[in-house]
């Protein structure tokens, strides 16, 4: 069976080696800032409810300092040789990049198969992908509460990590002027804690330059399934700042993503902008589009609450793969215009 390539980033403590390469779910033991990089082959499923699955890990090998500790003249660095690699085959394959943030409970090897899988789903004739993940080390367990805050935390934390690799990428991508990069576009996924994540990123992104505008990175970013407060953002500490950094932001939410409802209802937080959408439309910036999924959110086991549209809906996907063609967002099909919500329900098919 074909297996599917992914590339990932990842702030998790090694437990394996360089030629064994593993994760736990702990940070980095240089800290949470500290990046590995690498690939992975992923095989995808053979029936379509079922999950895509690891098959090998590659860690790019890193030699930053010599053995007393000093600093190399030339150091060795994984970031050079994986997006060396990433270049030429985005070059190659004429293809744009998804850069995936995971959400709660994923380890790292389910992170990698998410990846997989929305390079798969979201491809479509004419617009092939590659796809990154940045993974934090979430616990990958569901134990209630402990691991909940547990993987809060640990997304908050990782955000300078996940900062770093955005400025990683930009400086990268940067260099390498509009020609070599060929124009591809970035697009960015944040999936249900990775949008907390993703928060404390462009904090951290803020404060390195405070008072300036911050680089458009992205040509789109998509909050999936938000598992972010519903007023992230009108507020300037949580999201508000988002939009500097794409031409394009979309909010899928659903009011019936029951692991959100338990997100809201049993761990103290504010209304999930993933249940309700932005708290208020009053200075909504035009750039953001509301899409609202309620009535495609039902997958298959229970046990994704209705939490996974985003990956297994094939309105959802459907929709996704519109506006990565570039279409407007009122001349996606299968969306209805609902005024008073300024948002797009997707109908059922």
């Amino acid at each position: 069976m074909t297996t599917i390539k992914v590339y990932y980033l990842t702030n998790r403590n090694e437990t394996g080696s360089d030629e064994q390469p593993a994760f736990g779910d702990d940070f980095h033991q240089k800290g949470p800032h500290y990046l590995r990089l690498g690939s992975a082959e992923v095989a995808p499923p053979a029936e379509p409810t079922a999950e895509y699955r690891v098959r090998s890990v590659y860690l790019a090998p890193e030699a930053i300092a010599a053995e007393d500790g000093t600093p190399r003249r030339k150091p060795k660095l994984g970031s050079r040789e994986i997006f060396d690699e990433l270049r030429q085959t985005m070059r190659h394959g004429a293809a744009d990049l998804i850069v995936l943030i995971h959400g709660y409970a994923a380890d790292f090897r389910t992170a990698l198969e998410r990846a997989a899988e929305l390079k798969h789903r979201y491809a479509q004739v004419g617009k092939p992908l590659e796809a990154i993940v940045f993974c934090w080390p979430a616990d990958g367990t569901m134990i209630p509460l402990l691991s909940y805050y547990r993987d809060r935390d640990d997304a908050k934390g990782s955000g300078i990590a996940i900062a770093r690799a955005f400025l990683k990428l930009l400086s990268y991508f940067g260099e390498l002027g509009p020609r070599r990069f060929c124009r591809r576009g970035l697009h960015l996924v944040a999936h249900s804690m990775g949008n907390y994540a993703l928060r404390h990123a462009l904090q951290a992104a803020i404060s390195q330059g405070p008072g300036k505008v911050l680089p458009r990175i992205f040509q789109n970013i998509f909050l999936m399934a938000a598992d972010e407060d519903n007023d992230a953002l009108e507020l300037d500490h949580k999201l508000a700042r988002l939009p500097e950094l794409a031409e394009a932001v979309h909010v899928y939410y659903s009011a019936s993503d029951q692991a959100l409802v338990i997100s809201d209802r049993t761990k103290t937080n504010p209304d999930r902008l993933g249940s309700t959408g932005p708290r208020t439309l009053s200075n909504l910036p035009h750039k953001i589009s509301l899409i609202d999924c309620r009535w495609v959110d039902d997958t298959r086991p229970i046990e994704h609450a209705r939490h996974q549209y985003y990956r297994r809906r094939q309105e959802v996907i459907e929709d996704v793969q519109a506006v990565l063609r570039g279409l407007p967002p009122d001349q996606i099909g299968n969306r209805d215009y609902i005024a008073d919500k300024r948002c797009f329900r997707i109908r059922a098919t």
